[in-house]
């Protein structure tokens, strides 16, 4: 009985002595690792910004709006740029391949645009898996020919349209091929 007793004390020490240098390991991990961060937060411009800026306005959002959907908050954030890739996304299928405006085109005189919606990269992320293609790209593209829908803008890019298009209509995606009309 007596060596039961022992063994279990020595088993409980062992685990213990164990268990403190583990602990002792992470405190010497950890104390480097929060110089490095409190060396990145105060000589890091960018870091300081995320944490300071960023981070603490991102949460005052969402503490104020905690049951917006992605596509409320995006399009707080994003305004006009998020609704027109919004619109590009709701009017054409996963599959297509749509003629996206070129840069230029974006920023015209008055254009109500900004940001990076010209970048074709920064439009990919809200309408993949859809394929985009621009008027510059479009002789050396895998898509050409293939070309489903064409996005204008700033009401250009409707003459790449083979049917007539309200000339009202400044913004949107149209199919190449015309709709049909239902009776």
């Amino acid at each position: 009985m007596k060596q039961e007793k022992n063994k279990k004390d020595k088993k409980r020490l062992a685990t213990s002595g164990s268990f403190r240098n583990r602990v002792w390991k992470n405190v010497l991990i950890l104390i480097p690792a929060l110089i490095f961060v409190t060396y990145a937060l105060s000589s890091q411009q960018g870091y300081n910004w995320v944490c300071n800026s960023l981070l603490r306005e991102n949460l005052t959002m969402i503490s104020k709006y905690p049951h917006l959907t992605f596509d409320q908050k995006m399009q707080m954030k994003l305004g006009l740029n998020y609704n027109y890739l919004l619109i590009i996304r709701n009017s054409t299928p996963p599959d297509a391949v749509i003629l996206y405006p070129s840069p230029e085109e974006f920023r015209v005189k008055e254009s109500p645009f900004t940001q990076d919606i010209d970048n074709k990269l920064y439009a990919l992320r809200f309408l993949y898996p859809r394929k985009l293609v621009t008027k510059e790209n479009l002789p050396d593209s895998q898509y050409a020919g293939k070309v489903t829908h064409v996005a204008i803008v700033n009401g250009m890019g409707k003459d790449r349209v083979p049917y007539p298009i309200d000339s009202l209509r400044m913004h949107g995606v149209f199919p190449i091929e015309p709709p049909t009309k239902t009776k």
